[in-house]
């Protein structure tokens, strides 16, 4: 039998969630899968032969019913993966758009699925106030490790002994930015040039935005990943997928106490966790290139045991039994 995975553009979530995880099955453990770009690939297939179709977040359908009815009909069963929390704060640049639109499709998609994979316990609580008839399956963020963006490279080396601070953010962190309560014009920050965020911060470096497949490449300038967030109902919902990313990448973490990251931060040991604009300060004006390399060590550790991706699999491949 065959899986189809639909994927509506090549963003970060599909990377992580769907492409790259699906990818590795397929090689290591014989699945069948296709990728799709629209539903309107469904009338290629016979559909006899399809076990599954999964999406992730939302399937942009107009009639999520009539839809449904048309996979129930040909035994094909559903499984949304969704990351994200729909109900957007209206401070994010994307907030029209969510309630104008894309929350509906989300919710419709909820509705619809015969399972739902998340990273969050947190979010799936919010998920099943719309479907509490589904199974919920809590699967982790992570990435392959032995991707090359991953595994084949170096951090650069420090200029004059000066700890390297990185900040990556996307649109809409506006809000999470001021938990730091500080600029760092008497800092190294390197920092990515999306809305305003290098000059609000004062950062001395600009790095430009990346394809998805060359992420990576942008933790060997610093040796400190900043991850500040406000504590919100929509923070809460996101997954440690920073903490991932900077353990992999042997990079130190300078993050805010709240979940998803006092869940899995160690704090001293795999990170340092943050309450106030003080402890943030404090955090920084502390942090020493012989104690960013041992966090970062530590926290290398700690994900290469957790958030394996083989292992990380087996959860998806309980799914799909």
């Amino acid at each position: 039998m065959m899986t189809l995975i639909y994927l509506d553009g090549l963003n970060g979530i599909n990377y992580h969630r769907l492409m790259t995880p699906f990818l590795r099955l397929k090689e290591e453990e014989g699945i069948n899968i296709h990728f799709i770009q629209s539903l309107n690939e469904l009338k290629e297939y016979d559909l006899s032969n399809v076990s599954h179709l999964i999406g992730s977040r939302r399937f942009n359908v107009s009639d999520a019913k009539a839809f449904k009815q048309f996979l129930v009909d040909n035994e094909v069963k559903v499984i949304l993966d969704n990351d994200d929390y729909w109900d957007l704060p209206k401070d994010n640049p994307a907030y029209n758009h969510y309630k104008d639109n894309a929350q509906y499709f989300i919710k419709d998609s909820i509705e619809i699925a015969d399972e739902i994979w998340t990273p969050s316990a947190y979010l799936a609580e919010r998920m099943k106030k719309i479907n509490p008839d589904v199974v919920y399956r809590i699967i982790p963020n992570t990435i392959y490790a032995k991707e090359k963006q991953w595994a084949d490279w170096e951090k650069d080396n420090p200029k004059d002994f000066k700890v390297r601070f990185g900040y990556l953010g996307a649109n809409g962190h506006q809000k999470d930015l001021d938990q730091m309560g500080m600029t760092f014009e008497d800092h190294e920050l390197y920092c990515m040039a999306l809305m305003d965020y290098p000059d609000r911060l004062k950062a001395k470096y600009r790095m430009n935005p990346v394809d998805i497949t060359q992420y990576a490449q942008l933790y060997k300038f610093f040796d400190v990943s900043l991850s500040p967030l406000k504590n919100s109902r929509f923070n809460r919902c996101k997954s440690e997928l920073k903490v991932v990313e900077a353990g992999f990448t042997r990079t130190a973490i300078i993050a805010s106490k709240v979940t998803p990251y006092k869940e899995v931060i160690k704090h001293g040991e795999t990170g340092i966790l943050c309450s106030t604009p003080k402890e943030w300060k404090e955090a920084v004006e502390n942090m020493t290139l012989t104690k960013a390399k041992k966090l970062g060590n530590n926290l290398y550790e700690y994900c290469k045991k957790h958030y394996d991706l083989s292992t990380i699999n087996k959860l998806r491949l309980e799914g799909l039994s």
